[in-house]
């Protein structure tokens, strides 16, 4: 009795420990970071096809197409790369999944003493809306999102500062926002939620987690 009692001991935390494990994006494993930026092209190029779309000083956004079938390529996101300590790094990311998105800008974002970047970016999603969860229509959903992104990792922290959902060119639901910087931790949006909606229900605090 006692064995089968330290084995399910043992197999209970095994199978704790295999939950908690979270594989990386498969790019973001592939082409984490390099010397050179040349190295950095060098790697991506072997898994699909990179174009460099935004520029700062010590940032580079690239683009990422890869195929799709015999003669197709598709847009798969961006992946920004910062120059930190002597190399290349990934310092944020963003996947597209078959949707209709504008990168719209890129910027320098200092909040405390460290600088990270703000990646804005538009999507244009047509879906059907359900009139009073009975009639369905088709509509349209406009968003722009703020990538807010440390450097130090992949992952970038994401509001929403605008959204718009239309039928037949009509706007139905409504959000406009302002995003500042608060306490050097806390992204605010700011705006006149009355018409949002559920489609455009943006939260208005997204903590930002970067090391200060």
């Amino acid at each position: 009795m006692r064995w089968l009692i330290c084995f399910a001991i043992v197999f209970a935390a095994s199978a704790v420990d295999a939950r908690l494990v979270i594989s990386e994006p498969p790019m973001v494993r592939k082409c984490p970071k390099a010397k050179t930026w040349g190295l950095v092209m060098s790697c991506l190029a072997k898994h699909s096809t990179p174009k460099v779309t935004r520029e700062l000083k010590g940032a580079k956004l690239v683009t990422l197409f890869q195929k799709a079938g015999s003669n197709a390529t598709v847009d798969t996101g961006v992946l920004l790369y910062i120059e930190r300590d002597g190399h290349w790094q990934i310092g944020g990311r963003f996947e597209n999944y078959g949707g209709e998105y504008t990168v719209l800008g890129l910027s320098a974002l200092t909040v405390g003493k460290r600088t990270g970047y703000r990646l804005d970016l538009g999507q244009a999603s047509p879906f059907t809306l359900m009139v009073d969860n009975i009639s369905p229509i088709p509509a349209l959903l406009r968003v722009r999102r703020s990538l807010l992104c440390s450097g130090e990792t992949y992952a970038c922290r994401e509001v929403t500062t605008a959204c718009e959902v239309t039928v037949n060119g009509l706007a139905w639901y409504v959000f406009r926002g302002t995003l500042t910087i608060q306490e050097d931790s806390i992204a605010v949006v700011d705006g006149d939620r009355d018409r949002a909606g559920a489609h455009c229900a943006a939260s208005q605090k997204v903590y930002l987690g970067w090391a200060k």
